[in-house]
């Protein structure tokens, strides 16, 4: 992979990923834009995140006929049209549907990108560029963030979506510069291919893992915009979102973990991410707001690890077909966040913050639980 075509995956990943989460720290603004319950205002990120756990799959069966630069070029533009509709939304049902179609364009992108990452890359360089991808996306996700936040106090809301739609524009624009032998051969995923791949412990508890951890990050990344209202009332949507800075130690320790890994291996480093991950939780539990800007850290640093070394795992030991792994990955991944963002608002509901918080920490343990499961390094062939 060229330096211009690494360039220009890293910026279409970058805008995409904006994409999914620019809205989260306009979750109070939006609901009383809307006059909508905070359940309802949660549907937005959940909205999004749902069919990309979904897509990846349905994808598989008709992209190996399909071009990766064309697919990216067809995508990136209709996602840039949905961005730009948005400052026309007047209800928020119309809000809810856009949402829904970007949860159905963005999957494409992602499956895409991180694929042609794994096959332009050999298994001494695998590990640092999923790094440098999971990197991308906290980029992405904390400067959106930031930035939607920002313009909303200074313009309006919907200010941020039309910047966003343009650069969009220009991204797939880029796409088509790209060489035009930047072409996936993706997997058709069958029914039997999920057999094979699922009865390999090394991908069955990998994915089990990571369905519980994005889970619970989701969850609490959700509902903390809620959170900082209930502690401070008249806090503005730029203070929100300064919340999400703590992605920059997910930032540090994704672009660690090659390094971590190869200190301690493969399940000790993701261990050391679920423990911060955990140790963040319990602390987001205590009744201060700088509390929650102090362990965002924990948070954002353990699931970045977490997620960048077991997206370095699966695609080192996949010796074949790295179509079908990455695809059950990132279904694995947005299923679960789509999940995360939704249901344990009715927790949160019912028990409070303190103990929802509680009862995800259970199900990290869990998730350790399963990481001590899978197999000792190897190659992992899928027979397929």
């Amino acid at each position: 992979m060229s330096r211009a075509d690494l360039a220009v995956v890293q910026l279409t990943l970058f805008l995409s990923f904006a994409t999914l989460f620019s809205p989260q720290p306009l979750l109070p603004l939006l609901g009383e834009h809307f006059s909508i319950s905070e359940a309802q205002a949660s549907t937005l990120i959940a909205a999004v995140l749902l069919p990309l756990g979904v897509a990846p799959v349905i994808y598989g069966y008709f992209l190996q006929a399909v071009p990766a630069r064309s697919l990216l070029r067809i995508s990136l533009f209709l996602l840039a049209v949905d961005q730009l509709a948005i400052l026309f939304v007047v209800e928020y049902r119309h809000l809810l549907m856009l949402r829904l179609v970007q949860g159905l364009l963005v999957p494409g992108i992602f499956t895409a990108l991180m694929t042609y990452c794994s096959v332009k890359s050999d298994n001494t360089t695998i590990r640092f560029v999923m790094s440098l991808y999971v990197a991308t996306t906290i980029v992405g996700g904390v400067v959106s963030r930031l930035l939607s936040g920002w313009v909303a106090d200074s313009l309006t809301w919907q200010a941020f979506f039309g910047m966003l739609g343009a650069a969009l524009l220009i991204s797939a624009w880029l796409v088509g510069k790209m060489d035009a032998d930047a072409e996936i051969n993706f997997d058709r995923l069958d029914k039997k291919a999920f057999g094979r791949v699922l009865r390999l412990p090394d991908y069955l508890f990998s994915y089990m893992a990571l369905f519980l951890v994005s889970f619970c990050f989701s969850a609490m990344l959700n509902y903390l915009p809620f959170r900082l209202r209930e502690l401070v009332p008249d806090i503005r949507p730029f203070g929100i979102s300064l919340a999400y800075l703590g992605y920059l130690a997910g930032l540090f320790t994704s672009l660690s973990s090659p390094r971590l890994v190869r200190a301690g291996g493969e399940r000790q480093a993701l261990l050391v991410g679920a423990g911060l991950l955990l140790i963040g939780l319990a602390g987001c539990a205590l009744h201060e707001i700088w509390v929650l800007y102090v362990f965002m850290l924990c948070n954002a640093g353990g699931f970045f690890l977490f997620h960048s070394v077991l997206a370095g795992l699966i695609n080192h030991r996949a010796a074949e077909h790295g179509g079908i792994v990455n695809g059950l990955y990132v279904s694995t991944y947005y299923l679960s966040a789509g999940l995360g963002a939704w249901l344990p608002f009715y927790l949160f509901g019912s028990l409070g913050w303190g103990l929802t918080l509680a009862v995800l920490c259970l199900v990290l343990v869990l998730a350790g639980a399963f990481v001590l499961n899978i197999p000792e390094r190897r190659r992992a062939s899928l027979g397929v």
